[in-house]
């Protein structure tokens, strides 16, 4: 669950939120800012989640433990 969430908050945060909202000026680097900001706590939250996994499967295997976890929820 940690990783979808992990992986929601990174994809929501390439959405162009300053345009959608029509502001500029201080504003729209605030809005940059918290794009930044969700991307990067997405990313903590799918690296926290996945780590221990990957160390025990290995690297050659972790592309497809990540998939694994992302489609049914536990590791393999």
């Amino acid at each position: 669950m940690r990783l979808r969430l992990g992986i929601t908050l990174w994809v929501l945060s390439w959405v162009p939120y300053g345009i959608i909202l029509g502001v500029d000026g201080v504003a729209y680097t605030l809005c940059w800012a918290f794009e930044i900001a969700l991307g990067l706590v997405g990313l903590a939250i799918c690296g926290t989640e996945l780590a221990p996994t990957i160390k025990t499967a290995g690297w050659r295997r972790a592309p497809g433990v990540a998939w694994h976890v992302l489609l049914h929820g536990h590791a393999p």
